[in-house]
């Protein structure tokens, strides 16, 4: 069931659509770090009370800002939940898409989770599109503001491997890994090719390959794939809930503190401050959550 949203064709400009798919908590089978015997288990494990204030607090201060804040407004962003999600929280994510006209909910049964969001996003492919450029984040990443515009610019420019091909991807490489750890966020900037955030598929619609079809990680052995590395396109959050904090040092960039704390808040719209007051609810210790 789809809460609310755009029509594809809102979507699409000059033939070319862009949609994205951020998966939040969503009990079902396969695709996950943490496996679980039953359902039930998993759905207790991504339900916890504690869990899920933690997620919202990612979500709300790092991925939704830049979303919002997108300079290219026609894009769908589908928001895939379980369909149980309790309350307060789905009354709470509903608020979010009330807000946002990009954004649109799909409530997910208990199936495969690649199957889930593959039919979660078919509803949403403009069946007379060129092309789809599909894009996935998890609920803990977030994307510069002129992500979707990028996106639109640079397919112009790789128009004709497209053609030739039909499956082509492009992916940012420059980003920033905001670590959290024991009270403490720390920006780690770097570069990191074919990452889960700042990268997108290109696709024809009807043919039936969505975003989460692909192991991103090695997607290159699957279609043709070009990489930007000039401007800071991604955040991802690194924190005892993931393991995206594991980079190689020959991965980093040097940054200034205030250039990076710049960066986050310019071309990402992260408010540190605010973000750290809600880290320092989640901890219950009044301490201070460090820039």
């Amino acid at each position: 069931m789809a809460a609310q949203g755009r029509q594809p064709s809102e979507s699409t400009v000059k033939g070319v659509q862009v949609i994205g798919l951020c998966r939040f908590s969503v009990p079902s089978s396969g695709a996950f770090q943490t496996e679980h015997e039953t359902i039930e288990e998993r759905r207790a494990f991504l339900y916890d009370p504690r869990r899920l204030d933690q997620r919202f607090a990612w979500f709300e201060h790092v991925n939704l800002p830049g979303i919002e804040a997108q300079k290219d407004p026609a894009f769908t962003y589908i928001l895939l939940l379980g369909e149980d999600l309790p309350e307060p929280w789905r009354a709470r994510m509903e608020a979010h898409a009330a807000r946002i006209p990009q954004m649109v909910i799909e409530y997910a049964p208990p199936i495969h989770h690649r199957q889930a969001c593959a039919d979660a996003m078919a509803k949403h492919i403009d069946p007379d599109a060129e092309a789809v450029i599909q894009f996935r984040q998890d609920d803990d990443d977030g994307v510069a503001v002129d992500f979707v515009q990028r996106l639109r610019r640079d397919f112009r420019k790789t128009r004709g491997v497209f053609k030739d091909r039909g499956l082509m991807a492009l992916d940012y490489n420059r980003g920033i890994n905001l670590h959290e750890k024991t009270g403490t966020l720390t920006p780690v900037p770097l570069y990191h090719s074919f990452l889960g955030a700042g990268f997108a598929v290109c696709t024809r619609p009807g043919d039936g390959n969505y975003v989460l079809d692909f192991y991103h990680h090695v997607i290159w052995q699957q279609m043709a794939a070009v990489t930007f590395p000039s401007a800071f396109m991604w955040v991802r959050g690194a924190h005892d809930g993931n393991d995206s904090g594991k980079v190689s040092e020959n991965w980093k960039i040097k940054k200034d503190p205030a250039e990076l704390r710049q960066i986050l808040r310019k071309r990402f719209r992260i408010d540190l401050p605010a973000f750290k007051a809600a880290l320092r609810v989640l901890d219950g210790s009044g301490k201070d959550v460090a820039e």
